[in-house]
């Protein structure tokens, strides 16, 4: 068994694998080819009884996929103020022949951070337009580069608006963006200013109060809403799920408990709401977007079949060094692993 740091996560498995990984887990999930418990949740409530820090715990086995894995991912909001990352986490990943442990990541959450990205790329690539160039982007923390960067292996943008609710962290997102990809970059004073004239929207905040509304939404945009991965969370009012002509679930069940899903099934709308599973778009099996006047959402929670897949190719990439290394008695490459 190895035990592999952040550092040889990275370079064992860049951001760039991850979309075509990504994808072939949702389409296994969405064909019944994935094996997944439900997911664990656990809330660390703070001294005011506010939520503190978030706990989860997933783990799946794609069939006929070499491992399987189980992930144990955190967020603690305080640490900004200590100067730390707010996410963290670990994956056990294990073979699926003989049940023993393989490798252990101590990837502090950026096996999450990227199948979260890819999600939302391929999402996007399937669901919005393909001329879509203005992107709202509401909640500017640690997941929304990674959004942003999936998004350009499927999109090309050249417009992006920033919302958040502090600000200064608001603007320093928005030069960090502006430099990266030389878009032109604006700060929205509020979340509706940044969503009316935008194409994509992308909400990546741990929101539980809706604050996009529906009326906001102009005929052909799309939504990816990534923030509403527990129960109570919610970024999107009602009246946005009712104007969509599809709202696309990572997993439709689990999104009817956790995710922005989960709202629209406490006052009993679900039935007037056309719901697909991801996996099947992205499969061909629903066209998704079926004009260029509707508007689309994207109802992400995470699935524990994007972690196993994610797992299996990192043990994968792992064996591959191994075995080059071995052949050629590089030291250098010994040093990834």
């Amino acid at each position: 068994m190895r035990v592999l740091t952040e550092a040889q996560v990275r370079t064992l498995l860049p951001p760039a694998e991850a979309l075509d990984v990504v994808r072939e887990a949702m389409i296994a999930q969405a064909r019944g080819k994935v094996s997944k418990p439900a997911p664990w949740h656990l809330e660390v409530p703070a001294a005011d009884a506010s939520v503190h820090g978030e706990v989860h715990v997933k783990g799946a086995y794609v069939h006929d996929a070499s491992h399987y894995t189980v992930k144990l991912a955190t967020g603690f909001f305080g640490n900004r103020e200590l100067g730390i990352p707010v996410s963290s986490g670990l994956s056990v990943i294990a073979d699926a022949t003989t049940g023993f442990p393989t490798v252990i990541a101590l990837d502090n959450g950026y096996l999450t951070d990227v199948r979260t990205g890819a999600a939302g790329a391929l999402a996007a690539q399937v669901l919005s337009r393909i001329d879509s160039h203005r992107v709202a982007l509401i909640g500017p923390g640690h997941q929304a580069d990674y959004q942003l960067r999936a998004l350009l292996q499927v999109r090309n943008p050249r417009e992006l608006v920033v919302h958040g609710r502090d600000r200064a962290r608001a603007k320093a997102f928005a030069r960090r963006a502006q430099a990266l990809h030389s878009w032109e970059v604006q700060v929205a004073a509020d979340s509706e200013e940044a969503v009316r004239r935008a194409d994509i929207i992308i909400t990546v905040t741990p929101s539980r109060a809706p604050y996009l509304h529906g009326e906001w939404i102009k005929p052909g945009a799309h939504i990816t809403a990534v923030g509403s991965d527990m129960e109570g969370k919610q970024e999107l009012h009602l009246s946005a799920l009712r104007r969509a002509a599809v709202v696309a679930a990572d997993d439709p069940d689990q999104c009817l408990h956790i995710g922005e899903l989960q709202h629209a099934a406490k006052v009993g709308i679900t039935d007037t709401l056309n719901i697909e599973a991801l996996g099947d778009v992205l499969a061909g099996l629903h066209p998704g977007r079926s004009s260029e006047t509707e508007i689309t959402i994207a109802d992400l929670t995470g699935l524990g079949a994007q972690d196993a897949a994610m797992g299996a190719r990192l043990a994968t990439a792992l064996m591959e060094c191994s075995r080059s290394t071995a052949g050629t008695g590089n030291g250098a490459a010994g040093s990834v692993i």
